[in-house]
Parts: structure tokens; C-alpha cells; sequence
């Protein structure tokens, strides 16, 4: 952080599959986008000595003093292919450090923390201590990459309070440059929370927009890509990705005759959704998406990850003309509808309305969200002003 900056909001975008899930696992093609739900992170640096970690989200709540963080190795011994093949006398440390977590989550955000802070961490006086809190308007465990939006946040505010990268850095010309080194940092976060993740996440979450990707292959950011209305809904339904896929595999492996044809038509839906975007011919964008939508939907519901929950999320909001599919693994879980510009806002409403009448919860929000950034904040904008402010506030801020 420059001299004289206090207090920094950072923001990274969730992400959403929007075709393509189940059939990637297969080497087929799929598209993901970044959202308009985002995570914010409060960065406050101050004197006193202390660093603390304060994430409502999961519970945790914890002050170290800097002196005590220190590890007994140097930083280099921790720039492992994975972090958590760190020297052993490292992770001990790390571990007590997160010693006073119970839950899963807890742990595996606070691990990320603390391996970031050590990778990043730079000299300072004696009296330097700093505040990092978070708020999110995006569900945790929803599949909307809620986890990669805040590794995404935390390499961010780490990157910049150590001054390897400057504040509004996404508005500089070496925007890309600043970029690829968060997208680094933040992929590492996510081997501390996931283990092996595929590094889409972090990517949706850190440049914004969309990508379409191919296990195996590099990301390919969608030209001509266009920011879309979307509503998503959390019909809150837990479900088992790994059982989920697995399912569909057995079916593959049962009957190939039958279900490769659909996990090629899934390919061919993306594929689609690719060229829509860059034909420069946008009059018909809303219709063909709406379109490749519901038949994606029904080819996944052929593949037996639909639920009775996501089942009814499309009888009602086909009752007023508005395709939805699910997103993510299914079987619960999240879905998507897209809102064509000739949809009213009373509709929606009424769709809300009735979803959440159903136990559901509903955000309307953008496809294609602004990808993270950071920006300084004045005296007035503290901690107590990122939990009190609404969500238009707080996107008003961000950008």
C-alpha cells in the first residue's frame, strides 16, 4: 500500500458454469462465466502490531501478533509446485496457527491465509499491523465459486499491502501483467483449500468475463462476449459432486451407444454458445441462448443430475416465459435463467416471489461480472460501513 493509504476494497467476482457441466469431464467443451455477486474484502492497515483475520462467512474471527508470525524456514522453501508439499516444520506452524479452527472451511481458509501472508509478506517496522475482513453476497457451497473469489480477494489485498502490485492496478497499462500475477497467487490458495483444483475458478474470478475450456487445454477468454441479466437460484438441496459425476460415468460405461451422442450434443451446445458471441449479429443473442438453455437443461436431465427441486424452479419460471437450466453438478444446487431484455421487471419480481415462496433463494444478478480490483477508501469507509452497506453501495465502490 502507497504512503498515506489506510484503507483498501477489494472485490473478485463468483463464477457460474453456464454450459458444459458433467460433459467436461469427458474432454468436452464448456463455458464459464464470472458474476455480478461478488466477495469484498476490507484491507485497513495500521499500527498496532497486529495482524487480524475476521471472516463472518465461516465463523472466524482470530488476532495474531506479527512478532509471533514467523516461520522457521525462508520464504523461498515455501515456492513448492503445491504449497502443501512445504517443508514439515513450515506446515507444523501453520497448522497450530489454525489450531483453533473445528469446521473444514475454517481451516482450509485460514491455511490459505497464512501461507499467502508468508509467500508475500515483505519487511515493515515493528508497529505494523494490519485488518483483513470479508463480506460475500455469494452463497457458500452453492457452486458459484465462492471459495476462489475469496483466495482471489486474499492474494489481491496481500499483493497490494506488501506492494507487489499497486492500488487500481486493474485500471493501469500493465493491467494483464498485474492480473496474471494475482491469478497465480490466487490458484495457490485454491491448492490450500481444494488440493488439485483446475484453475478455472481462480481465472473466472480474477480476469471477469467468460472462458470456454477443455479438460487439459488452456482457458480461452469468449470474443465478443457480452454481459448478460441473469437470475440465479439456490434451491439450498445439498448434493455429492463426486456422486454426481460418477453417476453419469456408470452410464457412460453401461450404455456408450447412448450416452456419448448426448455428451457430444453438450459439446456442440458450447460450441454454439462460442460462436453466438462472436458473430457480430447480436439481434438474435437472447433467443439462441434461451434456446441452447433449455436443451442443454434436458440433455443433463437425460443424464439423470436434475432434481425435483431444479425441476420445479423450471415449471415456474416457465410459467412466465423464462428458460432456466441447472448449473454446477445438479441434484440440488443452484440454476440459471437468463433474462432477455424484453423481460419486465414485474415479471421477475413475480418470479422471485414465487421461488422464494418455495423455500428457494433467489439474486438477480450479471452474467459476465467485472473481474477483481481494488480501490482505496476513505476515513469514513470502515469496517462497520462494509457490514451496514447495501449491495449497490458496495458495487458502486468496486469498480
Amino acid at each position: 500500500m502507497t504512503q498515506g493509504t489506510k484503507r483498501v476494497l477489494v472485490s473478485a467476482p463468483g463464477k457460474v458454469i453456464l454450459f458444459g457441466e458433467h460433459a467436461v469431464v469427458h474432454q468436452k467443451l464448456a463455458v464459464a462465466a464470472s458474476l455480478g455477486l461478488r466477495t469484498y474484502l476490507h484491507l485497513e492497515e495500521n499500527d498496532s502490531g497486529k495482524c487480524r483475520l475476521n471472516l463472518p462467512d465461516v465463523n472466524v474471527d482470530v488476532t495474531w501478533s506479527m512478532s509471533e508470525l514467523s516461520l522457521p524456514v525462508d520464504k523461498k522453501a515455501l515456492d513448492t509446485p503445491h504449497p502443501m508439499d512445504m517443508p514439515a516444520e513450515a506446515m507444523e506452524k501453520l497448522e497450530n496457527w489454525a489450531a483453533f479452527t473445528t469446521k473444514d472451511a475454517q481451516k482450509q481458509a485460514v491455511l490459505a491465509f497464512l501461507y499467502l501472508f508468508f509467500v508475500l509478506k515483505t519487511e515493515k517496522p515493528a508497529s505494523f499491523g494490519f485488518t483483513v475482513t470479508t463480506r460475500s453476497t455469494l452463497p457458500v457451497g452453492a457452486g458459484l465459486g465462492s471459495s476462489a473469489s475469496f483466495a482471489t480477494c486474499i492474494a489481491t489485498a496481500l499483493l497490494v499491502l506488501f506492494n507487489h502490485i499497486p492500488i487500481g492496478f486493474a485500471q493501469t497499462e500493465k493491467k494483464e501483467s498485474y492480473l496474471d500475477t494475482v491469478n497465480r497467487y490466487a490458484y495457490k490458495a485454491e491448492q490450500v483449500i481444494h488440493g488439485n483444483p483446475s484453475g478455472l475458478d481462480n481465472s473466472v474470478c480474477t480476469f471477469g468475463g467468460a472462458l470456454s475450456f477443455r479438460r487439459g487445454e488452456r482457458f480461452v477468454p469468449l470474443e465478443g462476449f457480452q454481459s448478460l441479466q441473469l437470475l440465479l437460484t439456490n434451491t439450498k438441496v445439498p448434493r455429492s459432486t463426486n456422486a454426481l459425476v460418477a453417476g453419469v460415468t456408470a452410464k457412460l460405461n453401461k450404455y456408450p451407444s447412448v450416452i456419448n451422442p448426448i455428451l457430444d450434443s453438450i459439446d456442440s451446445i458450447s460450441l454454439r454458445c462460442c460462436q453466438i458471441f462472436k458473430n457480430s449479429d447480436k439481434s438474435n443473442l437472447s433467443q439462441e441462448l434461451e434456446d441452447l438453455v433449455d436443451i442443454n437443461h434436458c440433455l443433463l436431465h437425460a443424464l439423470g443430475v436434475s432434481h425435483a427441486s431444479l425441476e420445479k424452479v423450471r415449471s415456474v419460471t416457465g410459467a412466465h416465459g423464462v428458460k432456466t437450466k441447472l448449473t454446477g453438478a445438479g441434484g440440488g444446487g443452484c440454476s440459471l435463467s437468463i433474462i432477455r431484455d424484453g423481460v419486465n421487471a414485474e415479471t421477475i419480481n413475480s418470479v422471485s416471489k414465487e421461488l422464494k415462496a418455495e423455500g428457494f433463494d433467489c439474486y438477480q444478478t450479471l452474467l459476465g461480472g467485472t473481474g477483481v480490483n481494488a480501490v482505496a477508501l476513505g476515513d469514513a469507509h470502515d469496517q462497520k460501513w462494509l457490514f451496514n452497506a447495501d449491495r449497490e453501495t458496495l458495487e458502486m465502490h468496486a469498480v
